[in-house]
């Protein structure tokens, strides 16, 4: 019997064909059908995994990914598989009980995620029981790649960071401002060009700019997210994404200020995911 797991975010999609004599792992673009259409999951679907397994039959598909709480978006998204894998048994779930699986199994815990969005739940070991209302890009995903590119490209605009952090983003990026607007406000996924930005966050993760900036965007989210479930400071709290991981010490001071305690930090949570659904 052959497994295909994917863990899905706005920005990639990783993917692995779990099987009794191996493991062969693939990537694909974000899967989030609010940002994408029909027509777009579908193809990258096929270019990211269907063409690379050829004829190698697929039994099941475990899918995790942002944006498939909502029904009828997960239809969207069920149709797109379905169409490349249409004898598979598809089982769809949303990127936060993926995180909240990665970080605790079977056990109970608060899970969060810091990827090009953010997001958080209270989990019982089985299910989702408690979840924060979703605002996005625009209104929330404190902590997150969005959220902290959003206030690089704020602090560069504004004159308010450092030259040499400015010099750095010259230096990568095309930084005129009819560019980045255009980009933002005429092509397509805005939120995963703005959360781009937030790869000098691990560049420069010693800059006393940025770990002040860090800072400031685990509070909020802590405070906002965290703090919105009473469970937070009676339970074990785990998150997922690479910004979490790269500054975990920063995160589980913010949290311990709070009377948090900060468990466990899986920077790729996919592995664990093989894990669960294979033993």
């Amino acid at each position: 019997m052959s497994i295909l797991i994917a863990d899905s975010g706005s920005t990639k999609t990783e993917w692995v064909l779990v099987n009794k004599e191996s493991k062969e792992f693939f990537k694909s673009d974000g899967l989030n059908p609010y940002f994408r259409t029909h027509g777009q999951l579908s193809e990258a679907i096929k270019n990211g995994v269907k063409n690379s397994l050829k004829n190698t039959q697929v039994d099941e598909i475990f899918f995790y990914g942002s944006g498939s709480g909502n029904e009828s978006r997960k239809a969207i998204l069920q149709n797109a598989i379905r169409e490349n894998f249409p004898e598979s048994e598809i089982h769809i779930e949303s990127d936060m009980l993926g995180a909240a699986i990665a970080c605790f199994g079977k056990k109970e815990g608060v899970a969060c995620i810091m990827g090009t969005g953010s997001n958080s739940c209270v989990y019982d070991g089985e299910k989702i029981v408690k979840s924060i209302p979703s605002l996005g890009f625009v209104f929330g995903d404190e902590g997150s790649g969005g959220y902290f590119g959003k206030r690089i490209l704020n602090a560069y605009y504004y004159k308010t960071m450092p030259e040499d952090l400015r010099n750095a983003l010259e230096e990568t990026s095309d930084m005129s401002l009819e560019s980045v607007l255009h980009k933002i406000y005429e092509e397509p996924q805005a939120n995963r060009f703005v959360a781009s930005f937030s790869k000098i966050l691990g560049d420069y993760r010693d800059h006393p700019f940025i770990k002040n900036m860090v800072r400031k965007g685990f509070e909020a989210f802590a405070d906002k997210q965290l703090g919105y479930f009473e469970e937070s400071k009676e339970k074990e709290i785990g998150f997922v994404g690479s910004i979490a991981s790269v500054y975990q010490e920063i995160l589980e001071e913010v949290l311990s200020e709070r009377g948090m305690d900060l468990s466990i930090v899986v920077r790729k949570p996919l592995d664990r995911l093989v894990d669960f659904h294979t033993s």
